[in-house]
């Protein structure tokens, strides 16, 4: 909250609105699902319904919590009314809460990223939330691969898996689970359905648990029975491309080149025109938070430099130390299937620290 208000006055702006409720959970600890936050260089006042008069008594810290029984934006607009400028979320308001809360939208000035850019550096306590949730991710897989055989869905499959997390004490899934085999493992984003694993064939399983606020996200691609030989040689290509961008992280290195490490292993096994995805992405108390691990924007016609949108993108940003990131490169062929392996990984100065502890040589269950 200090660095907020640090930059809050650095860019001569009265106030900063927050309404994404991850920041407010960021800056107060508030972990409601309704409530708006104004900051000022001075003071920060949070506003939220009855539904959490006890809950914010309990989790706000470093603002003053104002309950409502009528409407909180209309609380929200009085309060700011006398700023003539209001710096907003750009990429979390919309355009009828912006006419809720300021009237004139006209009053509005963007402040893209800002609390996303300071979340980017984790501190200690924030390493240990991820680390704890990744641990817990990882020993329901371990729990998961005795009970995996051949003829089980994919919607069985996924429902043990986060019957896994809750019975382990996760707070929830960080994401949609995906669990695809076969043919359906080539959609990198696939929806558990009734197709049945079949021996030999790839299965994807990818997954995060929520606990203590903060996520964890891994994916491992396993075979039912034997692999066969194709099976065998996607995997190992997915493996060394994976390895590579490991170790090409550490503190200074432009998230780009993360992304380039892993890409250049695939192009040399001709496989890199199946890698349809960016190499990684920052998480924490969201799944997908900056930095985003891929690569650089070209720069638009008639402009040298950065890309418009690089700030955002944060693809030719170089990496800190502190910053928890995935690595996660796949190949996915149309009618064959896929491989995706995934894991979390924390920048330092001298590398990477890997905190998902599952091993990932291609297990034959």
């Amino acid at each position: 909250m200090r660095n907020l208000r640090r930059r809050l006055a650095d860019s001569g702006q009265p106030l900063l609105l927050v309404t994404h409720l991850p920041n407010i959970q960021y800056l107060t600890g508030f972990s409601g699902s309704a409530g708006v936050l104004a900051v000022w260089p001075e003071k920060a006042w949070f506003w939220s319904d009855g539904r959490y008069r006890e809950q914010a008594r309990r989790e706000v810290h470093g603002a003053r919590a104002i309950i409502k029984r009528g409407s909180v934006y209309a609380a929200v607009a009085e309060a700011i009314r006398p700023a003539r400028q209001v710096a907003v979320e750009a990429g979390h308001l919309s355009l009828r809460e912006a006419k809720l809360l300021l009237g004139d939208v006209r009053r509005a000035r963007p402040a893209e990223d800002w609390i996303e850019a300071q979340r980017m550096q984790k501190e200690p306590a924030e390493v240990a939330a991820i680390r704890r949730a990744v641990r817990l991710a990882s020993e329901v897989f371990q729990r998961l691969l005795r009970q995996l055989r051949p003829g089980m869905s994919e919607t069985e499959i996924a429902g043990k898996l986060e019957y896994g997390m809750r019975q382990a004490g996760g707070e929830g899934t960080a994401f949609a689970t995906i669990v695809a085999s076969g043919p359906n493992s080539a959609l990198p984003h696939a929806h558990p359905g009734r197709r049945r694993a079949g021996r030999g064939e790839p299965l994807l399983l990818d997954y995060g648990v929520r606990l203590g606020g903060y996520c964890s996200d891994m994916t491992r691609t396993v075979c039912l029975g034997p692999a066969p030989a194709r099976l065998r040689s996607i995997y190992a290509a997915v493996l060394e491309a994976q390895m590579a961008g490991i170790a090409a992280v550490r503190e200074g290195v432009e998230a780009a080149a993360v992304d380039a490490a892993c890409r250049r292993v695939l192009r040399r096994v001709r496989l890199a025109q199946y890698f349809s995805h960016s190499t990684g992405h920052g998480l924490g108390l969201e799944i997908h938070e900056l930095p985003r691990i891929a690569a650089a924007p070209t720069p638009p016609r008639g402009r040298a430099g950065r890309g418009a949108n690089a700030g955002r993108a944060g693809e030719d940003v170089c990496l800190k130390a502190g910053e928890v990131i995935t690595i996660e490169p796949g190949v996915y062929i149309p009618g064959w299937g896929g491989v995706r392996i995934e894991d979390v990984v924390r920048v330092t100065a001298r590398g990477a620290e890997v905190l998902t502890p599952s091993p990932k040589q291609l297990l034959e269950l």
